[in-house]
């Protein structure tokens, strides 16, 4: 009896300081064996992900380069024998600006529909800005198109994305000339033509954040592929774009390719993208 009487004496002398709260905690300055996961700071991984845009608008500006028979002889500048006779279209130089819709036909968004509206000018003066020498003569063009085509945007959740494509477009040009033939020069306009064209594309486009980016790329118009036509105007000062080749010595008329080549600059707006950030430990 006494033994057990003695017993639970030890047992409650002992069992205070058995308890966790009656446990010593180390102090800031103390030393001791922690658990170095609880106490190191880590540096994390961030990945964000995307969603392809259910809308992008694209504001551009390009700079046009003639090719074909729309770029004059003679190292850009205007030769009037040549222009008459029909061989090119007396110019080289352009500028243009352009509004593109783009629509993805699926959720990952790499296909997307295309329409776009361009406006390009090419003058025969051009190149001659800035300098002191102006030329008499001219000739330049204004091209109203409006396109429909299909475009691959190769990677379009990520910040930098690469997309070529290529579309149908139907062109509305016209112009104005003047031109001294025979020390006689004249005035001369350019009646509307309606032509069928294609042209192809190429460029990358940088995410600004989730709603604005900027685009770059290179483009190839042809606007005179289909519907060509020459005719002689009633009016000996107003000219019809004749870009079909004729046999019967008609001036200002051949086989011409109203072509172009562009590089252009870009804004986009992109709606409905939502962003999801996530973290990793890198160790």
């Amino acid at each position: 009896m006494i033994t057990i009487v003695r017993s639970l004496i030890l047992f409650c002398l002992i069992l205070p300081n058995l308890h966790p709260l009656s446990q010593t905690a180390l102090s800031a300055g103390s030393t001791g064996i922690t658990d170095s996961s609880e106490n190191t700071e880590h540096d994390y991984f961030t990945l964000t992900i995307r969603n392809a845009p259910t809308l992008t608008f694209q504001f551009g500006i390009d700079y046009d380069y003639g090719v074909f028979e729309l770029s004059a002889n003679d190292n850009g500048d205007l030769n009037n024998d040549q222009f008459i006779s029909g061989k090119n279209f007396g110019v080289r130089h352009g500028f243009g600006v352009n509004m593109t819709a783009k629509y993805p036909l699926h959720r990952a968004g790499n296909l997307r529909l295309t329409g776009v509206f361009m406006y390009n000018r090419f003058t025969s003066k051009f190149n001659k800005v800035f300098t002191d020498v102006k030329e008499q003569d001219f000739v330049k063009y204004d091209v109203y198109s409006l396109g429909l085509g299909i475009e691959d945007n190769f990677n379009p959740g990520l910040k930098l994305r690469a997309y070529a494509g290529i579309g149908l477009m139907g062109s509305v040009i016209s112009g104005s000339a003047r031109i001294t033939d025979a020390e006689v020069s004249r005035g001369l306009s350019i009646n509307p033509a309606f032509r069928l064209g294609v042209n192809i594309y190429s460029g990358f486009e940088y995410l600004l954040n989730k709603n604005v980016g900027l685009s770059f790329g290179l483009k190839f118009t042809h606007a005179n592929l289909w519907l060509k036509k020459s005719s002689v105007s009633e009016d000996p000062l107003v000219l019809n774009l004749n870009d079909q080749k004729v046999n019967n010595g008609q001036l200002y008329s051949g086989y011409r390719q109203f072509a172009w080549g562009s590089f252009g600059f870009g804004i986009n707006y992109y709606l409905g993208v939502n962003e999801k950030i996530y973290y990793y430990r890198k160790y």
